[in-house]
């Protein structure tokens, strides 16, 4: 019993020992990919409707532990009307995983029409196709204004899954 307990204390102490990335999930593709074009709607404090396009790069790794690594998105357009006014800054954007279908996209700054936001997007991967909600919001920046978000649905290519481990 005794050797069984050093071996159990021995394997948790090399376990914690481990490098982030070998918490991590299996992204694919590996390489670049595409999102979009796809109509969203975009809030912040007025209601856009708009087309997003997106660009994004992964060494074939997503973070589970909620990390960013390995994944990022490169570029996220808005295109119709006053979108073309809305901004996406300081990217690229890491991304991580918080569980089998949601995602994290890290640190999104964002220029507005009516001002501006940074910080978090949340946003569930299902069967390659991005799934945005007004519910999970971006916060303004400065704060006290009201916050960002998205919604709608936008489609991969080629075909973005994960694996969580």
């Amino acid at each position: 019993m005794k050797h069984f307990a050093k071996v159990s204390i021995s394997v948790l102490a090399s376990l914690a020992l481990l490098p982030a990335a070998a918490l991590a999930g299996t992204y694919s593709p590996s390489g670049s990919g595409s999102g979009g074009p796809s109509p969203v709607q975009v809030k912040k404090g007025i209601t856009l409707n708009c087309t997003l396009t997106a660009t994004t790069n992964s060494d074939g790794t997503i973070s589970s532990s909620g990390t960013p690594s390995g994944t990022e998105i490169t570029s996220i357009a808005l295109s119709g009307g006053l979108c073309g006014a809305v901004s996406f800054t300081g990217l690229p954007y890491d991304v991580s995983t918080t569980s089998s279908t949601d995602i994290v996209i890290h640190n999104v700054q964002v220029t507005g029409v009516t001002g501006n936001c940074a910080g978090n997007l949340k946003a569930k991967l299902v069967g390659g196709v991005l799934q945005f909600t007004h519910a999970n919001t971006i916060p303004s920046s400065p704060a006290g204004g009201s916050p960002c978000s998205i919604q709608g649905n936008v489609s991969t290519s080629p075909t973005a899954s994960y694996t969580y481990p």
